[in-house]
């Protein structure tokens, strides 16, 4: 007796294999989903550094609400002008771990300095790999901050281990802020204790660390900083804190307090203000583009943030003070057009432009504000106390060293040696002016 065909098996078969097969490519495209993730980038920054390496720095989200993401791989693609790819660089955010809706600075660097002038925009995409997210065992017990007058961040933070496991290879992470809350900056450093490396910090164990950010052309903007400490079993929670830089007294609307506004925003009464913006366009439109330029601000905010604070908590009480003060900066004003016009005659060279914008407006600030005075003096006082028979050799010397400093400063990139150049031109061009004025004073008398 002939076997009817069991055509239902028949059936089953190529169907289960279909069935099998679908099931394969959707775990496949839901693997690559979370292989992908889902990421977001905020509060970026664009910087180049003394070195011409470019730096993004930055926030990435971790957009997952329930999956915490560990490996997580950042890649950024840079573009010239016309759309096409100059290069792609990859790099870790600082966590290990980001938790889910947990943010994570990153520092993505451009590194050929041949082709850096060419980027006209960039990219940013991430990957990562689902992981168990961390508890946040590791506490923060205290922090403070310091900027000094070189352009070095210095933050202490001190860190206890609440868990009951031993934390491994933690370190401390400091991301800094500008007022408009953009990353300007970023630091780590391990924890130590008794001056040694903490590689395990046991249950209820102690530890600190001095995180250095050496961003010089960046520090200054800090309004606020965060610090976040990592290690292989914990996290901590992110602590927010007020800045002790200079980006903390860019008003009063940035910090919560009157304490740090400037003078000019207090005379004018807004940050806003148009003669304010110009103030701040010349800084951050012209100086701090150049070498030259940063240096003598890092010079110039070191000495001028020491007690203008102090003085603009006491402008906003006195109406004559804010009306001195206003009509003293008006010829501050058209000063900083004229050096923006000598800029832009030398604009061939950006360097070579900003020392002699430099030049001419400290001139002219020693001719309008400070010349005035030693004129009353040479006419009140006597005629050897303003002999330049030994003077003159003195301002040559200083030309001398300051036109010498800014020139060695500017060939080995140094800023260290444009900081004092830049100041000590300043200081000669105010001083050959002030002595020229007196000088021709007294022989008007004669």
């Amino acid at each position: 007796m002939s076997k009817k065909p069991r055509s239902g098996m028949y059936m089953r078969g190529p169907l289960a294999t279909i069935a099998a097969i679908a099931m394969l490519l959707l775990l496949a495209s839901q693997h690559a989903a979370a292989a992908e993730g889902n990421f977001s980038f905020h509060n970026e920054t664009k910087y180049m550094d003394e070195t011409k390496i470019m730096h993004i720095y930055g926030e990435i989200k971790n957009e997952s609400e329930t999956t915490a993401m560990k490996g997580v791989l950042i890649t950024a693609s840079f573009y010239d002008a016309n759309g096409a790819l100059l290069s792609q660089y990859q790099q870790a955010p600082k966590l290990r771990v980001i938790g889910p809706g947990g943010f994570a600075p990153f520092d993505m660097v451009y590194l050929d300095p041949a082709t850096v002038d060419r980027v006209a925009s960039y990219s940013l995409s991430a990957t990562g790999q689902p992981a168990e997210d961390k508890p946040a065992k590791l506490t923060i017990v205290s922090s403070n901050s310091r900027l000094d007058v070189l352009g070095l961040y210095y933050i202490n933070v001190s860190v206890r281990n609440d868990g009951n496991q031993t934390a491994t290879n933690p370190i401390a992470i400091a991301t800094l802020y500008d007022s408009a809350g953009k990353v300007v900056a970023i630091g780590e450093a391990p924890l130590e204790s008794e001056s040694r490396v903490v590689e395990n910090m046991a249950p209820g164990g102690k530890g600190g660390s001095g995180i250095v950010v050496p961003e010089r052309l960046q520090t200054y903007k800090a309004a606020s900083y965060s610090l976040v400490v990592d290690s292989d079993q914990y996290v901590s929670d992110v602590a927010r804190y007020r800045a002790a830089g200079l980006g903390a007294n860019s008003g009063a609307t940035n910090n919560g307090t009157q304490s740090g506004c400037l003078i000019a925003t207090a005379a004018f009464g807004s940050e806003l203000a148009p003669q304010v913006q110009e103030l701040r366009n010349f800084r951050d439109g012209l100086a701090l583009k150049t070498m030259a330029g940063a240096s003598f601000m890092n010079v110039f905010n070191g000495w001028y943030y020491s007690f203008s604070p102090h003085v603009a908590d006491y402008e906003r009480d006195q109406g004559w003070l804010k009306g001195a003060v206003r009509t003293s900066i008006y010829p501050l004003l058209g000063i900083l057009d004229l050096s923006t016009s000598v800029f832009h005659a030398l604009s061939f060279n950006d360097e070579a432009a900003i020392v002699g914008a430099g030049l001419a407006a400290s001139s002219l600030i020693g001719l309008l504000y400070f010349a005035p005075l030693s004129a009353v003096l040479a006419i009140a006082g006597r005629k050897k106390c303003w002999d330049m028979k030994y003077a003159k050799y003195v301002l040559a010397i200083a030309w001398a060293a300051s036109i010498a400093a800014v020139a060695a400063g500017e060939a080995t990139a140094s800023t260290e040696v444009l900081m004092f150049g830049t100041a000590l031109l300043v200081l000669s061009a105010i001083s050959t002016v002030v002595l020229a004025v007196a000088r021709a004073v007294i022989r008007f008398r004669s």
